[in-house]
C-alpha cells in the first residue's frame, strides 16, 4: 500500500545545513540517548505520494539482543527486523505489503537514525545560531551523518545524512519525555524528511528493563 504510491511521489527538497569552521570548544558525541535494554511501543505516519499512512511499531532493544523492530498495521506484521550489535541488518519477516527493498533501505535507516547510538562522531564546526556540528567518517557509498547538538554539547537536536555535498535526509527532534518519574528525558517525537517520503515517530510507551 504504501509501497504503490512510493513511485509516483513528489521529491522532498532538503537544504543542507551551513556549518561554520570548529572554533576549538570541546565537542563530544550523543552517545547513548536511551536505555540500554528497553521496550518501546511507536505511533508512525508516513506521508508519500499524496496519502497518509500509519502503523505501529513494536521495538524491543538489548545489548546482546540489538534492536528488534516490527511493524503492524490494521492487516498485522508488514515488517519484522533485527539490527544486531554488530551493525548487520537481520529481515525477520517480509510480505506483500511491505517489499523487502522498503525494509531494508528505508525502515533499518530510520531506526539506525532515530533509536541506534551512533558512530564515532568528529567535530565538524557549529551552525550560525551556536549549536555544535559533529559528523561520521563517509560510508562507502560517501554518505555522510551530521548530529546537530545544543550549543554546550547536550543532547542532540537534529540529524542531516548527505552525499557529495547534497543533503537527503534530515531528522528533527520535536519533543523529550521521562517514561519513568525522576528518569531521565529521552526523545520521544520526532519529524523525518527524505527524498521520497515524510515521517512522523511518536513514541507512546517506553520501559526500561534490568539486566537479566
Amino acid at each position: 500500500m504504501v509501497i504503490a504510491t512510493a513511485g509516483c511521489a513528489t521529491l522532498n527538497t532538503i537544504a543542507p545545513l551551513v556549518v561554520l569552521p570548529a572554533d576549538g570548544r570541546a565537542a563530544s558525541s550523543p552517545g547513548n540517548v536511551f536505555p540500554a535494554r528497553y521496550r518501546a511501543v511507536q505511533r508512525a505516519i508516513v506521508t508519500t505520494g499524496g496519502k497518509q499512512f500509519t502503523c505501529d511499531g513494536l521495538l524491543t532493544v538489548s545489548p546482546e539482543g540489538g534492536h528488534h523492530l516490527a511493524l503492524v498495521s490494521s492487516f498485522g506484521v508488514v515488517t519484522d527486523l533485527r539490527i544486531k550489535p554488530d551493525g548487520d541488518l537481520e529481515l525477520l519477516k517480509i510480505t506483500p505489503l511491505f517489499p523487502e527493498d522498503w525494509s531494508r533501505n528505508i525502515v533499518a535507516r530510520d531506526l539506525r537514525c532515530l533509536f541506534v547510538s551512533p558512530p564515532k562522531l568528529q567535530s565538524a564546526g557549529r551552525l550560525a545560531d551556536g549549536r555544535l556540528v559533529l559528523e561520521s567518517a563517509a560510508s562507502g557509498d560517501g554518505t555522510v551523518a551530521r548530529y546537530v547538538l545544543a550549543p554546550d554539547g547536550a543532547g542532540w537536536q537534529e540529524l542531516e545524512l548527505t552525499r557529495r555535498g547534497k543533503a537527503f535526509y534530515r531528522a528533527t527532534v520535536k519533543h523529550h519525555r521521562s517514561f519513568v518519574p525522576g528518569a531521565a528525558e529521552v526523545p520521544d517525537a520526532f519529524d523525518v524528511v527524505a527524498e521520497s517520503y515524510r515521517l512522523e515517530v511518536r513514541v507512546v510507551a517506553l520501559t526500561a528493563e534490568a539486566t537479566p
